[in-house]
């Protein structure tokens, strides 16, 4: 059986999610994102993880959920591309290296 590796992302400086998770990423200058974050905003179903900040992006998880991030699309696609997350088969720990996701990663690079 094959397995994907997990690999997980700051989409906020406090929320981590598993990028594999991850299906979409739309910017909140789309109107389909806006409409979609009222919505379920209205049906409190939204996961806002901008807190007080200005949300950049909508992010569609496999599961529908929808998360409000505070992160630009392009900050968090060279996140999820430079995600590093390493498993030790004996003791079936999971390492995760957070590092490149929140300050190695500048819009436009």
């Amino acid at each position: 059986m094959y397995q994907v590796p997990l690999r997980f992302i700051k989409v906020s400086p406090t929320v981590v999610v598993c990028a594999t998770r991850i299906v979409a990423i739309m910017s909140v200058e789309s109107f389909q994102a806006r409409e979609t974050i009222k919505a379920e905003r209205r049906a409190g179903t939204l996961i806002n993880a901008a807190g007080g900040t200005a949300t950049q992006t909508a992010i569609f998880m496999d599961n529908g959920s929808v998360i409000a991030s505070p992160y630009s699309v392009t900050r968090l696609s060279n996140a999820i591309a430079k995600a590093e997350t390493k498993f030790d088969k004996l003791t079936g720990e999971v390492k995760v290296d957070l590092s490149a996701s929140d300050e190695e990663i500048v819009d436009g690079e």
